[in-house]
């Protein structure tokens, strides 16, 4: 450490620099190469034929190089900022940060170090974010407006994390303060509009949406190239003997609680088609007879000439723009009534006066975990003189094992005949064969609100849907369903010490 770089070459060294500079970078790499055939140890050489080698695409050994000439000089900050962007571009954001920060503490001014600080600050915060881990994507974001104050999308982002976190009102503030700084940043009106309706809000809510509607109506579908975007959107305007298209990239949850708009459709005279979901169309088929319902596909038709096209979600807009548009009605989904009778005389048959569907799980990933809890944190509050039924998706052996062996008292029915990733429409049956459902906010609650069953969800803070927005107990969506909701996040013990019987 502290050998100061060899003189000699430096004019040699200005050359290649020189042609490096004008895109003669092979030529210039072979007269780095010339110098440390005669000095090994040039540590200009060294790190000006690493950042070469970065330039060409290959890291690895432009890393090995840029590292060899700052165990030789480690007093350059250029040295270290380059090593940074070799870092960053492999994604190695963390340790991008901590080099970059070596070039600002020898050179607070170096300009490419501080522009690389603030975006792998930028970066790294957004992939925390996508992980959950809102502490540290907060910080970094935070340091990078200490760099780059009023930059309207980390302002964006930042209220993002606050937002998935469940503090609303500070991302309110940061989104307005984006807004403030660039009025056209439509990302960020979206997202005041997501966050306001999640807050009760609804009117402020809307009237985001309708602004920003030329950004997100182009990101609702992963699909591309779709025909009825030719159309026009749905403005409200008269449906009386009207064509609409109905469609939308949504989770099947979600298809299902917008589908209790589709009767409001109607009663305006319109002619409804909707695309969803292949495991949905026999139910919504026997729910909306007066429908065309067809498949979601890859394979993209537009058979019909249609007069407008909406999202699932933008009847919202007109049809519950306030919360005395809800109606207030059993549940709007019907089920197959054979297989209801089936399924609820095999449960019948345990001799348990009380049926309860049970659900825990979900798999969705991010923000979305802070919806889950433990089967065996679920039984342990649960009245053990009923029967309960296995509603949840996927592979519940384990924790069945688990509860059974815990709770030898509490009865859990797991019927091997019903798979909802499957086929929903017997699934739809096993939810009615029941008395009443207890689960978290997943597709058997919306499956149990639309099919009238008195329910009680649990919701979390961190991560919450704006569709069941905040702080009310009964459900505007389904009035059978009564709402916990956690009062710290991590710990579910309020919520479930809200169980009723």
């Amino acid at each position: 450490m502290g050998v100061k770089p060899a003189s000699n070459p430096q004019h040699y060294l200005q050359q290649a620099m020189q042609l490096h500079q004008a895109g003669e970078i092979d030529r210039a790499m072979q007269m780095y190469r010339d110098v440390l055939a005669k000095e090994p140890g040039q540590a200009d050489a060294l790190h000006l034929l690493g950042a070469a080698h970065w330039q060409k695409g290959e890291l690895d050994e432009g890393e090995k190089l840029i590292r060899r000439a700052i165990k030789i000089w480690d007093k350059s900050a250029g040295y270290f900022a380059d090593l940074g962007g070799v870092l960053k571009q492999r994604g190695e954001l963390v340790a991008a940060i901590a080099e970059y920060k070596k070039a600002l503490a020898l050179d607070p001014n170096l300009a490419n170090a501080r522009k690389g600080l603030a975006e792998s600050l930028g970066r790294h915060g957004h992939d925390l974010a996508k992980e959950f881990q809102w502490e540290e994507s907060e910080a970094a974001y935070r340091q990078y407006l200490e760099m780059r104050p009023g930059d309207a999308g980390a302002l964006n982002n930042l209220a993002e994390i606050y937002h998935h976190a469940g503090d609303r009102e500070t991302a309110l503030s940061l989104y307005n303060e984006a807004l403030q700084a660039q009025p056209g940043l439509h990302i960020a009106r979206f997202n005041r509009a997501i966050c306001l309706l999640g807050m009760n809000r609804l009117k402020e809510g809307w009237a985001d949406m309708e602004a920003s509607k030329s950004d997100w109506i182009n990101r609702m579908d992963k699909r591309k190239g779709l025909p009825w975007l030719a159309l026009p959107l749905w403005d409200g305007s008269d449906l009386c003997g009207k064509k609409i298209l109905i469609w939308g990239d949504q989770g099947i949850g979600d298809e299902v609680l917008y589908a209790g708009m589709f009767s409001d459709l109607l009663a305006c005279g319109a002619q409804v088609t909707v695309e969803c979901m292949d495991r949905l169309v026999p139910i919504f088929a026997r729910s909306f007879p007066e429908i065309t319902v067809m498949v979601r596909s890859t394979h993209i038709m537009m058979s019909a000439d249609f007069d407008f096209h909406s999202p699932y979600m933008w009847l919202s807009r007109f049809f519950r723009h306030d919360f005395a548009q809800f109606p207030a009605r059993r549940g709007y989904l019907k089920a197959d009534p054979e297989k209801t009778e089936m399924l609820r005389a095999r449960y019948r048959a345990y001799g348990k006066p009380r049926i309860v569907g049970i659900s825990w799980h979900t798999s969705t990933g991010g923000r979305g975990t802070a919806r889950r809890m433990s089967l065996l944190d679920l039984a342990k509050v649960l009245p053990k003189d009923r029967l309960y039924v296995d509603l949840q998706y996927g592979d519940t052996a384990a924790e069945r094992t688990e509860a059974a062996r815990a709770l030898p008292d509490f009865v859990l029915h797991h019927d091997t005949d019903v798979d909802q990733l499957k086929d929903m429409d017997i699934y739809a049956a096993q939810v009615v064969a029941c008395d009443e459902v207890v689960t978290i906010g997943n597709t058997t609650a919306h499956m149990a609100g639309s099919l009238g069953i008195p329910s009680q969800v649990f919701l979390p803070i961190a991560g919450l849907t704006w569709f069941w927005f905040e702080k009310l107990e009964k459900c505007p969506w389904y009035p059978s369903v009564r709402l916990l909701r956690k009062e710290q996040e991590g710990d579910w013990d309020a919520a479930l010490g809200k169980v009723k019987d």
